[in-house]
């Protein structure tokens, strides 16, 4: 079913309009968003909530919202309460000054579910197949207003605060770096590029490298105040994990399988140990 996915959100995502001018009250009265990324943020993911409701419904899945906004993931699509093959998809959402800035994004902790399956996610970590990022690219309007009160007659002149959206979706481990999304926070980072399609097409290094190294990867590398660095890159890991034995995951993995995709990567980028 997740094949179908990603083609089903293109699809349905076409039918969104973008142009969101406020939030209006009982008296018709519409209040300007400004250009606050928090709230920006916010609204892309109203946007998609029914486009993720719809794609649920369609393959006769549930559709799950956490009741806090503070855990993982943002929606949940299964089967039922009881499966162990759920899809986690949450909503990023970042801006850039122009075609020319590096787009990246922050893609959720490595320090909580991913070590103990039960911290900080709806259900536990080992109850999710799939794990989907829908990501959201946009410039701010530079002509939009503040926060500002205009009634609803008067709508076609309020400018909404953004402008030239792209969007994405993409399995997590495809689109992650290696670096944390900021020096000082436990957060996996994305990759960092000028070509919007490398988030379309899954175009990061774990892509190569399979979804049990990008877990391998994220869950052993070293907390922001570690003294102990055993690595800080992809490079410096592809050394290092071939020299240890029994590391552990929270789902079962095949050692040697990974071991083989790891020289694989490293006869394709011409890499020695």
């Amino acid at each position: 079913m997740s094949d179908y996915l990603i083609q089903e959100f293109y699809e349905m995502m076409t039918r969104v309009n973008f142009n969101v001018l406020g939030m209006i009250n009982s008296d018709n009265q519409i209040f300007t968003l400004g250009t606050d990324s928090k709230i920006i943020g916010r609204i892309f993911e109203m946007l998609t909530q029914p486009v993720v409701a719809e794609m649920a419904a369609r393959h006769n899945l549930r559709m799950k919202t956490p009741e806090s906004q503070t855990i993982y993931p943002d929606f949940v699509m299964m089967r039922n309460e009881s499966s162990s093959e759920k899809i986690a998809i949450d909503v990023k959402t970042t801006y850039i000054n122009n075609n020319q800035s590096p787009i990246k994004f922050t893609l959720g902790s490595f320090a909580s579910y991913m070590r103990n399956n039960t911290k900080n996610i709806e259900y536990t970590y080992t109850d999710y197949a799939k794990h989907y990022v829908i990501g959201f690219v946009y410039r701010r309007n530079d002509i939009a207003q503040g926060s500002r009160i205009y009634n609803y007659a008067d709508c076609n002149n309020i400018s909404c605060p953004f402008c030239d959206v792209r969007y994405f979706i993409q399995e997590k481990y495809k689109i992650a770096g290696d670096r944390p999304g900021s020096g000082n926070t436990e957060n996996i980072g994305s990759i960092s590029t000028r070509n919007f399609d490398d988030f379309i097409e899954g175009r990061g290094p774990f892509s190569e490298l399979g979804a049990d190294v990008f877990d391998l990867y994220w869950k052993y590398f070293p907390k922001y105040r570690n003294a102990d660095r055993t690595y800080t890159s992809l490079n410096e890991f592809l050394v290092w994990l071939p020299n240890q034995n029994n590391l552990e995951l929270l789902h079962s993995y095949n050692q040697e399988e990974v071991l083989r995709s790891v020289e694989r990567y490293n006869q394709a980028h011409q890499r020695t140990r």
